[in-house]
């Protein structure tokens, strides 16, 4: 469990004791320091501890919401009086970066390639197969929808094929990524 107080506790020793003398480390090290004050004050530090728990699963990355298309995601922004500045949300399995200006008011969303980065990612990992196979994707899906609460990420095989099976716990979303072919090695000696 992360303690905020122990961290800027931390933090503190680092500045007063360690006296960082990189341009910038004092401002850095303050501002960290309220960015933890912030999560504690705000009742988010169990949502901050979720965060790192999901960081140190390789698991893949937050998302907030989840919309079948465009036109609703489009819509359920529309809606917020005050949406989130920056948060991420899946469109049909697709990132998009949520945008607010809260001085003009202007609200909207982006497609990011994140989902792609993440997935070869995994793929370069060469993460050891879980040993699952599976004929089809519809038995894979089938499996995954019976887990209570499925793994965050696990390697299956679908026919032959390298899947992530992904589960977003936030939003209690399960689905199956094809694992792109990992990067070949560089030919550079």
């Amino acid at each position: 469990m992360i303690k905020p107080f122990d961290l800027m506790d931390v933090l503190g020793r680092i500045l007063l004791d360690d006296a960082p003398k990189t341009p910038g480390s004092e401002e850095a090290i303050r501002t960290a320091a309220a960015a933890l004050q912030f999560i504690d004050a705000t009742g988010q530090v169990a949502d901050f501890e979720d965060y790192v728990r999901n960081l140190e699963a390789y698991a893949p990355p937050l998302a907030i919401a989840r919309f079948d298309t465009r036109q609703d995601a489009d819509a359920w922004l529309m809606a917020q009086k005050r949406p989130p500045l920056f948060a991420s949300i899946l469109v049909a399995d697709e990132y998009f970066s949520v945008f607010f200006n809260p001085t003009s008011g202007w609200k909207g969303l982006g497609r990011q390639p994140r989902l792609e980065f993440y997935l070869q990612e995994m793929a370069d990992q060469r993460l050891t197969p879980s040993g699952l196979s599976f004929a089809t994707k519809t038995e894979a899906e089938a499996w995954m929808n019976q887990q209570p609460t499925p793994p965050q990420q696990v390697v299956i095989d679908i026919a032959g094929a390298p899947y992530l099976a992904a589960y977003h716990h936030r939003i209690d979303y399960r689905v199956l990524y094809p694992l792109p072919a990992p990067t070949p090695p560089s030919q550079e000696t």
